[in-house]
């Protein structure tokens, strides 16, 4: 057989974990998965189709089979969850569905629509997305979430087979509706009355019956109860009176089957009413689970139930009305299945039977050419291994006590002899089957057959033997076990022939060529290793192929042309031998492969898995010729069985008197049949007699009733005739009467036609007059309205010409107010440089939020160019305005020369002009409303205050758990402290204990040198007596003392221990409460801090208000035509808008200056504040650092610790919400920020805790897009304070735009780096800032990568930078300046 291929037969098995496990197909044929395959199983026939799963996925989840029954659906886990569309008629792969829509690497329920044209998928965790296929196009044509918040399981899909655009989910108290519209999947409301959604279970949607009714859902709750759902409304709750849940539904055309917990079927049929009611329930013995699935065939005669056991069961749904409840009416399909993993099989080689054994304590034999399991016993004992006897007539067992020889009989296993092996995990019988063997732990014992003698004890393995192989002489078997060890052993002397020990691999499986001269082995190091005898070097490793994966179990042919290995991955492997590591692979089952066997004939081979199936390959010969050979030497199988002597007699004995049951039977059938003929011939004459009399009735009542019709037409004839005559002279009476009326109408036309021409002369006469009149009134309009649009265009350019003269003076009070601010700015430099340290501190925790910030800006940064973009389409809607009054204009002139040409009566004529004046007032009615929607829009563009605050709380809770995890870190790490000193300590014990046992010993073996000195003075008393004293004086003189001095020792040191504990408490009690107190003294003063901000935020908008209402009083005067040219095209983007009179722009200034002499006071009321805060600070005792860091955010570079790279305390890096304000002081332009920052820095959490509710009062909003960049521009200053250089700063200023405006103080830290405590030098990982020119000023345009910079740019930062402000930095100042002058107006 140098070449051959395998094919999978047959399977016996059944997955019961896989979702929508069962169906049929339209011609009756069973679906279920089994292993890593889908069986198409015919019940009549017994026969098996496979559809082989996807070699790289890692097993089927869910199947569904369409409504026609043509179509198969398969879900298998893989890193890409994918489905596979079959056609059931050809097993051919029709589509493959694969998309990162699902959410998960699995779906978990699968759905056709009621056309087939759509497949709906359910993913798995942790999204469970609902994915909408048009699986023909491999489409998804809509996704959405299905669960809840709590991200709880959802396990279960369907379509409604009447509306294939409603879908419902069912799921770990979830239940909702979607309906398919417009390329997405919408959530509809269910009403479920007073039902708690929790307790649905599962769900069925009853089938449609081509009504215009409702669609109807069935609901299964955990209650034992149904409910019927008409479109999304409850209609009817049904119970199944047992109070066990509802784990599955299934409809059929009579009404719907409920399978329950602990093995429960109950059957509700519908009566007159359309009302379902409970008619019978059934139970299925033996099986006390959960029925996972229901499926009815095509005919609706078989309802099939799938256990989670892993069962199959069959009910005769047609005959369910004749069946009693109390009895078992449950068949099983095809056979029963191992309800856990396969741990022992083995192969007979006398008959077509496979002996299994598994986890479920059960022995089964199957018949894989009958395709039926003969024989099924149950144990209470654990079952660990199995070997059949090649005659097919005894088997070995070995349960968890004892080792077991039983021997098969037709219906029952007897055991023959017990064996005191506990635990057998492998055992065997040789190839004569006269001997067999089996493991005991480390030890391999051979026993006879037939007499139960244990000839021998094979020992040698110091670990488990995990494998067996007997020679085909039975003279050698070959182990292998998990110390590494192969051994072949000689069985005439029980002596090792051949080994091989490899440390650190443990052997799954090993076998031997026919002629033992080879060995082959798999384990655990992921080899297939060859050994063969080696001269003058024993047994070697010859060969080693890397097979990549953990091979359970190996086969060789008994001609050795191939080798089949199973994977732990359930694949089988065909290897072409001599083994060169090419192999073929197909997976058949779904977990590790853990039996692998071969026929003696070789054309079967059998697998079987922790999956529970076993799984039969025909081993298909290539070579015709030869395969035909073997077919004609192959001997028939053997048919005997064996039946104990008892059994035989007792089955004569019934035969016998059954046979007597069946001639009395038959005798009573016959006495039966003879009376019931009797009875049958009186009820026919009786019939026949009763019949003749109604037929004599029914002929007299036929004549009578012909007689009747008769004289009726005769009648009706006569009827007629007269009714005709009397309408003949009806018509001719009419006929004169309407011949008058015609005449007199003739001469009534003739006389309104006289009238009509009168009436049109004069109709001309009063056109003509109304043409004139109307022109002239055209003309008077035409001329108003050209002298109104003069006027506008005066009052537009005067409007231009105010407008320059405001920028003219809004250009000079920003160059004053900007050097104002320098100098300023000046000042507060020298004041606020020696806090730069603290500053650069809160920078560095402040990072965190910086990067959450930066993506919350960048979000409503695209909000404000989207509204951007809706006022410009504003402003193409009012263009396209005025093209529509130039149409409309020219349409009043079209009417006007169709008025001059007078086609038309003078009616219409009247009504159009009618129509025109109401059509042009409409238009000012339009243009009105147009002006005032567009004034609204341009109110409604300011930025989402309340987003904003929600997006300010979620940072706060994020702030707050991240400051409970630092705590939860820092006591962990204390902890771990304890642990290891407390571990030094018992080491430093443990070594003081061995010194001390060292000097012991030494002390001994010098005490027994000197008393071998001795001993040679045994004869001489006055000599041993001498030698004896030196002895003593030697070793025993200073012992008292030495232990009495230890003794004080361990006091002294007890006592200076507990003094040392006790101080320490004290301390740490006395720091407790000087922290608390500093505390809340901070906290006190920070709120006083939070108090003036909002104060000053409240000035500000009263400023705003008053700008508005000036601004309003200017623009009060405007017309139609202002309207309609909309905002002035001259000025910038972001200016401030004019003013209308000097006047109010005088007021404002005078308001400005008391806004300022207001803010210098609150300026010099922070500064005695501040002061007090140092004050405070001194006298605040330095906290030690933390040995800990928090992990850095993502985005920013790690930076070291202040003071030359040491670390910073964990809860200075702890973010918060008031970061911004003690990073670049208080937006709204108060006090210093280095009191904000100081108070932050000391009250830790607790402070911002405090101001979180008030932290959204502290920020402005900006009036401009100037404004909002001149805001942006102290943010970017202030990233100079984080360790970012200047091009790290210009992101951050486009980031804040929007954002409230920073103090002028805040850029006290621009141009300077992360300079530490000592000496200026910047701390470990930051990043320069200034300095980057020859000149030492200016910030550098550009930094290298973060993995390049180079340590110098910081040190010339510390040199530089620190001492001397650069250029850029003046510049931004500068604008700083501005911005605060800006945000008080």
């Amino acid at each position: 057989m140098s070449t051959a291929a395998i094919v999978p037969r047959s399977v016996f098995g059944f997955r019961g974990d896989v979702a929508d496990n069962i169906g049929y197909t339209d011609e009756g044929a069973i679906v279920y998965p089994a292993g890593h395959n889908v069986v198409l199983y015919q019940p009549e026939s017994r026969t098996q189709r496979l559809i082989s799963g996807t070699l790289d996925s890692e097993g089927i989840t869910a199947m569904c089979v369409s409504p026609n029954k043509r179509l198969l659906a398969v879900a298998e886990r893989a890193e890409k969850a994918m489905i596979t569309v079959y056609d059931l008629q050809t097993l051919k792969r029709r589509k493959v569905l694969m998309s990162t829509d699902a959410g998960s690497k699995e779906y978990v329920s699968l759905s056709f629509s009621a056309d087939g044209k759509m497949l709906l998928a359910l993913g798995g965790a942790p999204d469970y997305n609902l994915v909408l296929w048009v699986w023909e196009k491999s489409k998804a044509a809509a996704v959405t979430k299905a669960t809840n918040q709590q991200q709880a399981a959802v396990h279960s899909c369907a379509f409604s087979p009447g509306d294939s655009s409603v879908v419902s989910v069912v799921g770990s108290g979830i239940f909702k509706m979607f309906k398919a519209a417009e390329g997405s999947l919408k959530l509809l409301n269910v009403a479920l009355g007073k039902r708690d959604p929790a307790t649905i279970t599962s769900q069925c949607w009853v089938p449609s019956d081509g009504s215009d009714a409702k669609e109807r859902l069935l609901l299964g709750t955990a209650d034992g109860e149904v409910m019927l759902l008409e479109g999304t409304d409850a209609r009817s709750v049904f119970s199944a009176e047992n109070g066990l849940a509802v784990v599955s539904l299934v409809c059929y055309s009579k009404g719907f089957v409920v399978g329950q917990e602990d093995g429960v079927v109950t059957i509700f049929e519908k009566d007159e009413k359309e009302v379902y009611r409970r008619t019978r329930a059934f139970t299925i013995e033996n099986n006390p689970c959960k029925v996972k699935y229901l499926a009815v065939s095509p005919s609706e005669e078989f309802l099939l139930c799938s256990l989670e056991n892993n069962q199959l069961y069959t009910l005769m749904l047609s005959n369910q009305e004749i069946m009693k409840a109390d009895e078992m009416n449950f068949d099983v399909m095809g056979t029963s299945n191992h309800q856990g993993p396969i741990t022992g099989m083995d192969i007979c080689i006398r008959k077509p039977l496979v002996a299994t054994v598994s986890t479920d304590r059960s022995v089964r034999l199957w018949n894989y050419v009958d395709r039926t399991c003969e024989l099924v016993k149950h144990f209470p004992d654990e079952i660990y291994s199995v070997a059949i006897h090649p005659t097919g007539l005894q088997v070995l067992v070995g349960f968890a006590d004892k080792l077991r020889l039983m021997t098969v009989l037709m219906e029952e296993l007897k055991t023959v002899k017990e064996i005191g092996i506990k635990g057998c995990r492998e055992c065997s019988f040789s190839t004569g089957g006269e001997y067999f063997a089996a493991v005991n732990g480390t030890t391999i014992s051979i026993y006879s057959t037939y007499t139960c003698e244990n000839l021998g004890n094979l020992r040698g393995h110091n670990g488990k033997v995990r494998s067996l192989h007997w020679n085909p002489t039975d003279t050698h078997i070959v182990s292998a076990g998990m110390d590494g060890a192969v051994y072949e052993w000689r069985l005439k002397d029980f002596k090792r022939e051949k080994e091989n020990v490899l440390k650190g691999c443990a052997y799954s499986s090993v076998l031997a060529t026919p002629d033992c001269k080879t060995l082959y082995a798999a384990g655990s190091d992921r080899k297939i290793k060859e050994f063969e005898e080696a001269p003058g070097a024993g047994t070697q490793i010859t060969k080693e192929i890397d097979t990549g994966t953990s091979l359970t179990q190996v086969c060789l042919l008994p001609n050795a042309k191939l080798m089949f290995a199973a994977t732990e991955a359930g694949a089988l492997r065909t290897y072409k031998y001599p083994l060169t590591g090419e192999f073929l692979e197909i997976k058949s089952h779904h977990a590790s492969i853990s039996r692998l066997r071969m026929s003696w004939d070789e054309q079967l081979l059998v697998t079987a898995s922790d999956d529970g199936c076993v799984f039969f390959y025909d081993v298909k010969d290539r070579d015709a010729k030869a395969a035909a050979r073997r077919d004609q030497e192959r001997l028939d199988w053997s048919a005997e069985v064996l039946v104990t002597r008892s059994e035989l007699d007792e089955r004569k004995s019934r035969m016998a008197e059954l046979e007597q049951q069946v001639a009395e039977l038959t005798m009573q059938t016959e006495y039966q049949l003879r009376l019931k003929d009797l009875h049958l011939q009186e009820r026919i004459k009786e019939l026949t007699e009763k019949f003749t009399a109604e037929v004599e009735t029914d002929r007299q009542k036929f004549e009578l009733l012909l007689h009747e019709k008769n004289e009726q037409e005769m009648e009706y004839e006569e009827k007629l005739k007269q009714a005709e005559e009397r309408s003949q002279q009806q018509l001719s009476t009419l006929d004169t009467q309407y011949q008058t009326k015609i005449m007199a109408e003739v001469e009534r036309f003739q006389t309104l036609t006289q009238e009509k021409e009168l009436l049109n002369e004069r109709w001309d006469e009063q056109n003509a007059l109304l043409v004139e009149s109307h022109e002239r009134v055209i003309a008077e309009l035409t001329e108003d309205y050209e002298s109104k649009l003069a006027e506008e265009a005066l009052r537009v350019e005067q409007l231009q010409q105010d407008k320059t003269q405001l920028e003219r003076e809004f250009e000079e009070i920003k160059r004053q107010l900007e050097e104002d601010a320098d100098r300023e700015i000046e000042e507060l430099k020298e004041r606020y440089e020696g806090k730069l340290v603290a500053e650069k501190e809160v920078s560095l925790r402040l990072k965190g939020e910086n990067g959450i910030m930066r993506k919350k800006f960048t979000a409503l940064q695209k909000d404000i160019e989207a509204q951007k973009e809706e006022i410009k389409n504003l402003f193409e809607q009012k263009r396209e305005l005025y093209a529509t009054i130039a149409s409309l204009e020219k349409d009043i002139a079209s009417l006007k020369r169709e008025i001059r040409e007078r086609d038309e009566t003078i009616g219409d004529k009247e009504r159009r002009i009618y129509d025109l004046k109401k059509k042009n007032q409409e238009l000012e009615k339009f243009k009105f409303v147009l002006d005032y929607k567009i004034k609204e829009l341009k109110k409604q563009i300011e930025p989402r205050e309340q987003e904003i605050a929600d997006m300010k709380e979620q940072i706060k809770e994020m702030d707050g758990e991240l400051e409970r995890y630092h705590k939860t870190n820092s006591g962990l790490d204390l902890m771990i402290a304890n642990l290891k000193l407390k571990v030094d300590g018992l080491q430093q014990e443990v070594l003081s204990q061995r010194s001390g046992r060292n000097d012991a010993e030494a002390m001994v073996r010098r005490m027994q040198h000197d008393l071998e000195g001795v001993v040679p003075h045994i004869q001489e008393p006055k000599a041993l007596k001498e030698a004896i004293k030196q002895v003593y004086h030697k070793y025993c003189s200073g012992a008292a003392a030495s232990a009495e001095a230890h003794d004080d020792l361990e006091r002294e040191a007890a006592r200076q221990r507990e003094y040392l504990e006790k101080t320490v408490d004290s301390l740490k009690r006395k720091l407790a409460k000087d922290s608390e107190l500093h505390r809340t003294d901070n906290l006190r003063v920070m709120q006083e801090n939070t108090a003036l901000i909002r104060e000053i935020n409240e000035l500000r908008r009263e400023i705003r208000q008053l700008k508005s209402r000036v601004s309003g009083a200017a623009g009060a005067p405007g017309s139609l035509g202002a309207a309609l040219l909309g905002p002035q095209k001259g000025r910038a983007p972001g200016t401030p808008p004019t003013f209308g009179s000097g006047t109010a722009d005088e007021g404002l200034r005078k308001e400005l200056d008391m806004q300022r002499d207001l803010i210098s006071r609150l300026r010099e009321d922070t500064g005695a504040k501040d002061a007090k805060i140092r004050q405070l600070e001194s006298l605040v005792a330095p906290r030690p650092t933390s040995r800990e860091r928090l992990p850095p955010m993502d985005g920013f570079p790690a930076v070291g610790g202040v003071g030359g790279g040491g670390a910073q305390p964990p809860a200075e890096r702890v973010p918060s919400m008031l970061g911004k304000q003690a990073n670049g002081g208080v937006r709204g332009g108060t006090g210093p920020p280095s009191s904000e920052a100081s108070a932050l820095h000391a009250a830790g959490p607790d402070a911002d805790k405090a101001l979180g509710e008030n932290a959204a009062g502290a920020f402005a909003e900006p009036d401009t897009d100037d404004e909002a960049a001149e805001w942006a521009a102290p943010e970017a200053s202030a990233a100079g304070d984080d360790g970012m250089d200047g091009a790290e700063a210009a992101p951050h200023a486009e980031e804040f735009e929007g954002a409230p405006s920073a103090d002028p103080s805040a850029v006290a830290a621009a141009g300077s780096g992360n300079a530490g405590d000592g000496g200026g030098e910047p701390a470990d990982g930051a990043e320069a800032e200034d300095g980057g020119g020859d000149d030492g000023g200016g910030a550098a345009d550009t930094m290298p990568p973060e993995d390049e910079q180079p340590n110098r740019a910081a040190d010339a930062a510390s040199d530089e930078s620190a001492n001397t402000p650069s250029d850029e930095s003046a510049n931004a100042h500068g604008l700083h300046s501005a911005a605060v002058v800006e945000a008080s107006a």
